[in-house]
């Protein structure tokens, strides 16, 4: 046994029981570390909130769903915290379901106190040796980002009730990564095994997205030539995600709230019953208790739906995640494009602090990913968000034009206006009033090139 107490003056979380753990301890107390044991999940993470520790040791034995919210709650609060998974089979799976969860490490138990002491040593060192980030540390929890108060509520709140099987309904802003959110519940959740199904409900008409949801018959309509399955009995046993719920028809949410109640449905055409057991994850932007107040939802189906409500915070209200979610976008982008960028300028980032981000966490992602395909070198600089710049007038109305005051969401000119500078005055309070600058381009009838060059002559000029 080493006679080097190295790790006097630290702990460690030990979770779990039996002969593994044991050894662990024992070995943990030869090196003069203090360990502070939990024999289940629930004492784990009521440890987990007295402070950080040196690294935390959890049981297999402890089962998946036990172990998943420990590795996820030390993840979320001491993201430099190293866990490591002490097996009970020792098994090649084991070993990969355990990373897969977020270990950074697998023992084999029960094994000898040397050999633990050995691979917690190499774990610690590997972490000091690590470079420091580029900006504050970021938790990536299954894609969301994040270490805001607000972000590690959310993934606090994730972990809680991702291992029910309620309906969840998400509220927040377009943008926020509500998908992101959906997607993390079921793979942390019970039903991880099984399908994700995402449909989006905007982007199909009242008698399309009634045939995706329950299929339909053989001869059920012309063109019906075989029997197709619905995305409801595609998602039985796993999840379906309906988003932009709000923008379903009324007719749709009718067989919705019966299928919520009963857990079957007939496909279209047909007459048969169709038993399903999924989870149903719905979201939206939409104000839904203003939507039952004027009849375009019903009040029955909200409430099936909100069994459980998640309000996911808009951008603005985060911005200290932004630093962490740039670092994240770049390794995105050169990941999927070979790029080499290595980080952005601080000026730009101080463009990127004080913007709004009305279309939020997607938008932001959009404007690094355009930056960097537009960047001269490693480094992203201020000149790839002129457009965030341009937002804001850069220049007056010519000094001889006599003041013309405008409506709320207007633009008035007086006469003698010069064209160009119609034009600019147009495009900028169109990216006023949509926020991104696809949707203005798009509502603007031109090309999002033709919207780039000209957001970077105002900036210019």
């Amino acid at each position: 046994m080493p006679k080097n107490r190295w790790g006097s003056g630290r702990r460690c979380l030990v979770a779990g029981a039996g002969d593994s753990l044991a050894v662990v301890s024992a070995a943990l107390a030869s090196a003069g570390f203090t360990s502070t044991h939990a024999p289940g999940e629930p004492e784990a993470l009521a440890h987990l909130e007295t402070g950080p520790f040196a690294a935390v040791f959890a049981s297999q034995e402890l089962g998946a769903m036990a172990l998943a919210s420990i590795v996820a709650r030390a993840a979320n609060q001491y993201p430099e915290v190293p866990t490591i998974v002490v097996g009970a089979m020792g098994t090649v799976q084991e070993a990969v379901d355990a990373m897969q969860l977020g270990a950074v490490d697998y023992l084999v138990g029960p094994g000898e106190e040397i050999a633990v002491l050995q691979r917690l040593r190499r774990v610690l060192d590997r972490n000091a040796a690590a470079p420091p980030p580029t900006s504050s540390v970021a938790v990536d929890f299954m894609g969301l980002v994040g270490t805001s108060a607000l972000m590690r509520k959310l993934l606090g709140t994730i972990e809680k009730i991702s291992r029910y099987r309620a309906n969840v309904l998400l509220l927040g802003e377009s943008g926020t990564g509500k998908e992101l959110i959906a997607r993390a519940l079921h793979a942390r959740g019970p039903r991880r095994s099984n399908l994700f199904v995402p449909v989006n409900c905007a982007t199909l008409g009242h008698d399309i997205l009634e045939n995706e949801l329950f299929g339909h018959e053989k001869g059920a309509f012309t063109g019906a030539n075989e029997r197709k399955k619905g995305l409801f009995e595609l998602a039985d046993g796993g999840t379906l995600f309906l988003d932009e719920i709000a923008e379903m028809d009324p007719s749709t949410q009718a067989k919705l709230l019966r299928v919520l109640e009963r857990n079957e449905f007939r496909r279209v055409g047909g007459t048969t019953k169709v038993k399903v057991d999924c989870s149903v994850i719905a979201a939206t932007h939409r104000n839904l208790e203003k939507a039952i107040r004027t009849e375009k939802f019903r009040e029955d189906l909200y409430y099936r739906l909100k069994v459980v409500t998640m309000v996911v915070p808009p951008l603005r209200e985060r911005k200290e995640d932004i630093p962490a979610l740039i670092d994240a976008f770049i390794a995105d982008f050169n990941r999927r494009h070979g790029g080499k960028i290595q980080g952005i300028a601080p000026q730009a980032l101080k463009i990127l602090m004080e913007y709004d981000w009305p279309g939020n966490v997607r938008e932001l992602k959009n404007a690094v990913e355009s930056a960097a395909v537009l960047a001269g070198g490693e480094t992203i600089g201020p000149d790839g968000f002129a457009d965030l710049l341009a937002v804001e007038p850069v220049r007056g109305p010519p000094a001889t034009a006599p003041a013309v005051v405008a409506l709320p969401g207007s633009v008035a000119f007086a006469p003698g206006t010069p064209l160009a500078e119609v034009e600019r005055q147009v495009i900028l309070a169109t990216l006023r009033q949509y926020g991104s600058r696809v949707a203005a381009a798009r509502t603007l009838g031109i090309g999002l090139r033709t919207l780039y060059t000209r957001l970077r002559s105002y900036s210019a000029g």
